[in-house]
């Protein structure tokens, strides 16, 4: 009996969203790669929560040893996910690239803009904008946005003026053919 046909779309369907899942899970969950991104202390904490009476031997030592050649009767005991990185969702790279390419079209815009961004690179020591990390994107596009408002000559409605043209609008729109006149 052949459980997996290579000719039916749906098994083939079924068999490209188990391996994108497998993937995800890879990706979400390197234990060795974890592990190297770890500092000293880190390790060591991770080793001493192992065991109550084996931890700090365990700490001793394993901390500078690879991952992989740690005993598994250790490293299956070993919880690494408070220690993993945070990997971007597409979302929030959407969001980042976004924040970009908003920064570049103010920067090209506008004198000051590009100046002020300069500068902000010139303090983070990246040659651009794709270079930040994605905190560094959102602070300068809220930096560069209250810059930019510093600069503006803009000056907010007094009430007085606020009514005066919610009234103008409302005459208007009486005005126009097919609307209600009203009393």
């Amino acid at each position: 009996m052949n459980i997996f046909d290579a000719n039916n779309k749906k098994h083939i369907e079924i068999l490209r969203e188990e391996l994108r899942r497998a993937k995800r899970i890879i990706r979400e969950y390197n234990e060795e790669e974890t592990w190297n991104n770890m500092t000293d202390p880190e390790r060591s904490q991770a080793l001493l929560s192992v065991d109550d009476d084996m931890g700090p031997d365990f700490a001793d030592e394993f901390t500078d040893t690879p991952w992989l050649k740690i005993p598994d009767v250790i490293t299956n005991r070993v919880n690494l996910r408070p220690y993993m990185k945070q990997q971007p969702d597409r979302r929030s790279m959407m969001h980042t690239r976004s924040l970009i390419r908003g920064i570049k079209s103010r920067a090209r815009e506008d004198a000051n803009a590009a100046k002020f961004v300069k500068a902000y690179l010139a303090k983070t020591m990246a040659q651009n904008v794709e270079d930040l990390t994605s905190q560094q994107v959102e602070d300068l596009m809220f930096k560069l946005h209250d810059f930019q408002a510093s600069l503006s000559n803009f000056v907010a409605p007094t009430p007085e003026e606020q009514e005066q043209s919610s009234q103008a609008a409302y005459n208007y729109y009486k005005s126009m053919p097919g609307n209600w006149k009203g009393d």
